[in-house]
């Protein structure tokens, strides 16, 4: 499955790098581009779990979402708004 999430925070290659750092960790995704600019990172995922903890990792590091639009193949994109929808355990 694939997202794309709009980053709070996100504006220099430095910030990039520390995403990068951070969800390599992450076995269960794989980034596909991060993008400045737009404050975006688009990544693909396996399962939900691994989605929420993208979206753990990126709030610990101060890089909150603060919307993300998932496509599932199953179902159609679903779009979710600020950090404060997150599940945080």
């Amino acid at each position: 499955m694939r997202a794309t999430a709009q980053i709070k925070n996100l504006t220099a290659d430095n910030c990039k790098q520390t995403i990068i750092r951070n969800l390599s960790r992450i076995l269960d995704i794989r980034i596909l581009d991060i993008d400045t600019e737009s404050r975006t990172i688009s990544f693909l995922y396996n399962s939900v779990f691994a989605l929420e903890r993208v979206k753990r990792e990126l709030l610990s590091i101060g890089f909150p979402v603060m919307k993300c639009n998932c496509q599932d193949p199953h179902q159609e994109t679903r779009t979710m708004h600020n950090e404060q929808q997150l599940l945080v355990h």
